[in-house]
């Protein structure tokens, strides 16, 4: 069972720069994201208003960490051996980020690289509620959040969504056109069922979905 907590919620001050992130995408290989500014909230905190603290703070210290790690191996080994190292990396780091502050994180979207960022029933659903956006051309909510009853647990989902840069298109444009042939052998190696080329600038390229214990947020 799902129920629909919030969509816009109160705002939380992002305080990476976009420019870092979006430099932190490109040296992954990855769709930059469109962070949405956030504003912090006074007096007692709403379920939601946690659950949105929580989950922002997890996507940013995910993305900060994968940056730095990023940087060293792009500017010691070059793009190539970088995608080889994201695919060796990235879960475990994700895991040790995900322990560190009691959550699970996970990046998703329909068009994934990886098998493993396949979207379950939940996922879906806030892909599509994002997707939606897009496709009408009108700008997204800052985020979604999921209220879920599984099996006798209960657990929030917070969502946070990620759109096509320019510099996304290196790896994630048309073959042929955007993405270099020999770098698409590379990356068709490191991940055989890839689906994530063929975007343009401004495409919906899917979700940071960090979920949360319930006790988390009592």
């Amino acid at each position: 069972m799902v129920r629909l907590l919030g969509r816009m919620g109160v705002p939380y001050r992002a305080t990476v720069e976009f420019a870092v992130m979006k430099r932190l995408f490109l040296l992954l290989g990855l769709p930059a994201v469109l962070l949405l500014s956030l504003t912090a909230s006074k007096g007692s905190k709403t379920t939601e208003e946690k659950v949105v603290e929580i989950g922002h703070k997890a996507t940013m210290n995910l993305l900060k960490k994968l940056l730095g790690e990023v940087t060293t191996s792009l500017e010691e080994k070059g793009a190539a051996a970088t995608i080889r190292y994201c695919s060796e990396r990235a879960y475990p780091l994700t895991d040790s980020i995900s322990k560190a502050l009691g959550v699970k994180i996970k990046r998703t979207t329909f068009k994934y690289r990886n098998p493993k960022n396949k979207p379950d029933k939940y996922e879906e659903e806030a892909l599509r509620y994002f997707e939606k956006f897009f496709k009408e051309g009108k700008k997204p909510p800052k985020y979604y959040v999921q209220k879920i009853e599984r099996n006798g647990e209960l657990v929030y989902r917070y969502y946070f969504p990620l759109k096509v840069l320019k510099l996304c298109l290196t790896c994630h444009g048309t073959v042929g056109k955007d993405v270099d042939p020999k770098l698409y052998e590379v990356i068709k190696e490191t991940y055989p069922e890839d689906k994530a080329t063929g975007y343009k600038e401004g495409d919906f390229r899917g979700v940071v979905r960090v979920e949360i214990p319930a006790e988390r947020v009592r």
